[in-house]
């Protein structure tokens, strides 16, 4: 214990560092103190009343909490919450304590202690904008809109087709989350420093108490892993990639030229000087907060690259507030983008005209001559894409069109006599029969979008257990270290 340090080093490292773990662990440090007593007593290296004596103080500090300030004389937390306890049970109960222990193992086990919770939250709001654009996809599964590839109208679909493409983006973000969520439970103590102890201590013992599925199989790896935190910040990064693309098509979607898309009244701003402006800001704002995130997490692997294995700073104290920021702002992202979802409208009218005085159905027309009077593929393609080239040409558009050109194409450029009647024109032309005859698997079709709508329903409420079992297993490990 020492009070000479250096101002600048305790203003600028130590005490925020105090802060945030205090913040952030003291309650796993205080669990882990409680699991690591009982494993003690269970394997008799400390007396029974004795471990009880250690258990009870902890307890007792787990319910009223620590909330001192920042004492220069001790390094951190960890020796802070050891200097209240020996007020309560003796110097040499709380030695003791830490017989075969070591803030590394300590450090190792409580942030995986933190980002299992934090996953498990992160996973339970991806469930919730599941549900919302689930319920948005029963909502329009016949409003049609065009869509885009290339950023030039591609083909007809309907609204409920595009938000089910981004739903299955989030089930497999929640796949990801559960495959991480087992690689992070997995605990770190009894590796102590880096090479376990000779003490006979049961690591099972302390991994079952703290909830962990098993130890850590390696200690050197125990103390030294990174790994989990850049699985954290790639699963949080890939998620905001994906809104991101989300948002962007949201924005194109409000502008006044497309018109399509009408955000609620309270997530818009106005202009100081133009009188008509209703600046879609939530979603710039939105847009802007993930690529700041996205930046923040990535610094993540600048911090890892380069770092002996070891207990370090670089991956121990010093990577923590970091992830932390990022996740909390990825959290403020998904919680802000609901809002807009919940609240804007959608313009049907305008995203059907768009398709109907567009040229995305001409792929069914290029089809019909394919399949109702045998052209090659290629030589429809090529007939179509002249017919449309003259329409453009002339400033006209498919309703404009006539079967007469195209069958006068067709002879002059193909020598072809094509008895294509209106009938089948018309319908070729017509986005929503585009929609209705697309029901291969996956497609727009409405019956083939509510399969999909209920298939991604039945796993989201797979994945919804799945989530309310790893509660139930954090809260219950929780109850019993108090009790």
């Amino acid at each position: 214990m020492s009070s000479n340090r250096s101002r600048i080093y305790i203003n600028h490292i130590l005490e925020p560092g105090y802060n945030f773990t205090k913040t952030h662990f003291q309650t796993f440090m205080l669990e882990i103190n409680i699991a690591h007593a009982a494993m003690l007593a269970h394997t008799n290296i400390l007396q029974e009343h004795d471990a009880k004596k250690i258990i009870q103080a902890n307890q007792q500090l787990l319910v009223k909490g620590f909330q001192k300030e920042y004492n220069p004389a001790y390094e951190d937390l960890f020796f802070m919450i050891e200097a209240e306890l020996k007020k309560e049970i003796g110097d040499e109960l709380v030695g003791n304590m830490h017989i075969a222990f070591s803030r590394n193992d300590m450090d190792a086990t409580m942030y995986r202690m933190l980002w299992r919770e934090q996953l498990v939250h992160w996973m339970g709001l991806l469930t919730d904008l599941k549900k919302q654009l689930l319920q948005l996809a029963k909502e329009h599964e016949l409003t049609v809109m065009p869509a885009y590839t290339h950023n030039q109208q591609a083909q007809p679909t309907t609204f409920a087709h595009y938000l089910l493409a981004i739903d299955k983006h989030l089930e497999r973000d929640l796949d990801r989350g559960f495959g991480l969520l087992n690689r992070i439970n997995q605990s770190p103590m009894g590796a102590a420093a880096l090479g376990t102890t000779g003490f006979p201590i049961d690591r099972h013992f302390i991994s079952k108490k703290l909830a962990f599925d098993q130890p850590l199989d390696n200690s050197y790896d125990s103390i030294s892993a990174a790994d989990y935190m850049l699985e954290i910040v790639s699963t949080l990064s890939i998620t905001l990639s994906t809104l991101s693309r989300f948002v962007y098509d949201l924005m194109f979607l409000a502008t006044n030229e497309v018109d399509a898309i009408r955000l609620d009244e309270s997530l818009v701003q106005t202009s100081s000087i133009m009188p008509q402006k209703r600046n879609p800001s939530s979603l710039e704002h939105t847009r802007s907060m993930i690529s700041r995130t996205i930046g923040e997490l990535q610094s993540a692997f600048m911090m890892t690259h380069s770092v002996p294995f070891g207990d370090i700073v670089d991956i121990g104290d010093d990577i923590q507030p970091m992830i932390e920021h990022g996740f909390s702002q990825s959290v403020k992202i998904v919680e802000l983008l609901m809002e807009i979802l919940r609240n804007m409208m959608i313009n049907k009218d305008k995203l059907l005209k768009r398709c109907q005085d567009g040229f995305s159905t001409v792929t069914e027309l290029a089809d019909v001559l394919v399949r109702e009077y045998k052209l090659s593929f290629r030589q429809s393609h090529q007939l179509v894409h002249m017919y449309v080239k003259m329409l453009v040409d002339n400033g006209r558009t498919l309703n404009d069109g006539n079967v007469e050109l195209i069958k006068d194409i067709a002879k002059k450029s193909f020598n072809l006599a094509l008895p294509l009647t209106e009938e089948h024109y018309k319908k070729a032309i017509d986005p929503y029969h585009f929609i209705l005859v697309r029901s291969v698997m996956g497609g727009p079709n409405p019956k083939e979008t509510e399969k999909q709508r209920m298939l991604s329903a039945q796993r989201l409420e797979m994945f919804i257990s799945e989530l309310d079992g790893w509660k139930d297993k954090f809260r219950l490990y929780k109850d019993k270290l108090r009790k």
